[in-house]
């Protein structure tokens, strides 16, 4: 799940001068902005909110492969290598996204020597990031990549939390249903409750009308 948020001010600048403005909307969840195979037709940049990456086989087997968050670019490589795009892309909260055509895309990359450096980096940060993702599947355990992936979420969301005592509490609504997160995770949605309720039960969560709180995050957080 790449993270390009620490950095956004210097990328937010250099994807909304002039002469790299695009068109700038407001899309509410379950909107797909491009579906798996399809032409890549346009690109966008997530200025906020979160999408998710869906991919299907031929045996009708379907995964969540991973999340974008705000700082990324999402369809920028197929765009480039003009090839069909390997996966769906869907907003999974409000999110506020700048939209370029492909075409007029490429014609900045060619044209702008910073924005060209800017999207390399990019495309590396994703490239390294899935290195990462794939070492923690297959090394980390369920619990850890789940208090991560939580973490992730207190990071990203809207502000929505209070001190107690000095020590900060987040207060979350997940934004995945618990099957697209156990397939996040590649564990089962049985096993998912059972490590929600592990959690619970030692004080490190605690559950109320569909929230989450969360009494120490930065507890959360694994070193990938």
């Amino acid at each position: 799940m790449t993270d390009f948020s620490h950095d956004s001010d210097t990328r937010g600048f250099e994807f909304n001068r002039v002469g790299l403005v695009g068109d700038a909307h407001i899309y509410p969840p379950t909107v797909e902005l491009f579906s798996q195979g399809a032409h890549p037709a346009d690109v966008y940049f997530i200025q906020s909110g979160i999408m998710k990456l869906t991919r299907s086989e031929d045996n009708g087997q379907e995964i969540l492969l991973d999340l974008r968050f705000a700082g990324s670019l999402v369809g920028s490589a197929a765009a480039i290598r003009q090839k069909p795009h390997p996966f769906t892309a869907i907003t999974i909260t409000r999110c506020a996204l700048t939209r370029w055509s492909s075409g007029k895309f490429l014609s900045l990359l060619a044209t702008d020597v910073a924005l060209a450096a800017r999207v390399r980096e990019i495309l590396s940060d994703e490239v390294l990031d899935h290195v990462s993702r794939i070492s923690q599947l297959s090394c980390l355990p369920a619990r850890q990549r789940l208090e991560q992936l939580l973490w992730q979420f207190c990071e990203r969301f809207p502000p929505n939390h209070n001190s107690t005592r000095g020590e900060t509490r987040s207060r979350l609504q997940l934004p995945l249903k618990h099957y697209e997160i156990a397939h996040l995770l590649s564990i089962t949605p049985t096993y998912l409750c059972r490590l929600l309720n592990a959690l619970e039960k030692e004080n490190v969560i605690s559950r109320s009308k569909g929230w989450i709180i969360i009494s120490k995050p930065s507890e959360l957080w694994h070193a990938p």
